[in-house]
């Protein structure tokens, strides 16, 4: 049944940096809430870190606030507001206004669970070298994503090397620090598997390797968090990425904050501080591969990757790699235990296997897209690889 204020639905104010992704996931998770619960009459107030001024909320009367707590900005307005509120994410304690930890409920990520779920995933694919990159002013929760994973990678029995920290002038300029970026992962052990703190750190990561000429994810890995689709799907490679729970803590959020403004049976709720575990690694192909010790065999891959689209073969693989066949074929084959061609093809029916999943293109136009000569061709190395036609590939979608 719906409930409202004997004045009217409450007044909730909705504190969200809304070009984050997490902050967006939360957000939704708490309207979720609210178009099942309320009505409430919602004021969101956006904007980036360190520049909402929030006047509309000066004198404002309402009744409870939610809030990612990334800037004092925030936690001002939080602290200055007096009603009861959800906090989420907010900074180390000593940033913020006194007591205000101990007035509201918290709600955040696992940051020592993201940690670990990283370093896990990437102990599980057979990485020995391990680095972080986190966040550039090196804020409390990129500390401790990374501080958890170097504890798991440590307690693996490997070494983790910390990127950091950086000066006044490289926090600034990201020209000036991508140098310094690409001088530390050209100088890690490979195969490197990298964590970066979120998604935009991962992006810098994968540019940085871009510049150094590191093959990605065969010299160098590279894993973030946050799982922002616009992001990871628009670098090269695409960026593997820890998916949060963010949806289901902005619902939760929003359920204890209607407990809060009900004080139910007229009792001072007692404060609540929940920590929320992540999802899942969200696999694309910046760590969708086994470690590469020989540089000559990454280079291989991926030109591989990159090409397969082309109608490329062997001869141009080999051009490439700068040395003979011979050569490459056996390093190659002890590293990654198929042939060049092998490893052509199965990339190129990877991609038919997307495309006939994914959109409706001709076989014809699917065989154009994924280098191979004809659809004729195609038709034979797929029934002869698959046991069955495309056509039937397609039906049982």
């Amino acid at each position: 049944m719906t409930r409202q204020h004997l004045s009217g639905p409450p007044q909730v104010a909705l504190l969200f940096e809304t070009n984050e992704q997490a902050h967006r996931d939360i957000l939704r998770g708490v309207l979720r809430y609210e178009r099942i619960h309320g009505p409430w009459s919602l004021h969101v107030a956006e904007g980036r870190a360190g520049e909402q001024r929030l006047p509309a909320l000066k004198g404002w009367n309402g009744s409870g606030m939610i809030g990612v707590i990334q800037n004092r900005a925030y936690a001002d307005a939080v602290h200055a507001a007096a009603v009861p509120a959800v906090l989420i994410d907010p900074l180390d304690a000593a940033q913020l206004p006194d007591g205000l930890l101990q007035r509201h409920s918290v709600f955040a990520s696992d940051l020592r669970a993201i940690g670990e779920l990283a370093a896990d995933y990437y102990l599980a694919r057979g990485f020995a070298h391990f680095g972080f990159v986190g966040e550039i002013h090196g804020i409390n929760w990129s500390r401790e994503r990374g501080a958890a994973f170097a504890a798991r990678v440590h307690a693996a029995g490997c070494r983790c090397d910390m990127y950091g920290p950086l000066t006044a002038r490289q926090r600034r300029d990201w020209g000036q620090e991508r140098q310094r970026l690409c001088a530390w992962l050209v100088a890690l052990p490979k195969p490197a598997a990298v964590f970066a703190a979120m998604d935009v750190r991962g992006r810098q990561v994968l540019d940085a390797c871009r510049m150094a000429g590191l093959s990605v994810p065969h010299e160098v890995a590279v894993l973030a968090v946050d799982n922002d689709e616009l992001i990871c799907g628009s670098t090269l490679p695409p960026l593997s990425s820890i998916a949060l729970d963010t949806d289901r803590m902005g619902f939760e959020a929003a359920r204890l904050l209607d407990q809060l403004m009900r004080r139910t049976h007229g009792k001072r709720l007692r404060r609540v501080a929940r920590a929320f575990p992540p999802l899942e690694v969200v696999t694309r192909r910046s760590t969708d591969a086994i470690p590469i010790p020989d540089p000559l065999v990454a280079r291989a891959l991926e030109y591989i990757w990159l090409n397969a689209q082309n109608p490329v073969g062997v001869p141009e693989i080999v051009q490439h790699a700068g040395v003979s066949r011979r050569l490459l074929e056996m390093r190659f084959r002890a590293c990654v235990g198929v042939t060049l061609q092998d490893e052509l093809q199965r990339t190129r029916l990877k991609r038919v296997h997307a495309l006939l999943a994914e959109t409706n293109h001709s076989v014809r136009a699917i065989a154009h897209a994924c280098g191979f000569t004809s659809a004729s061709y195609l038709g034979k190395v797929f029934r002869r690889t698959f046991g069955m036609t495309m056509t039937q590939y397609r039906a049982r979608r």
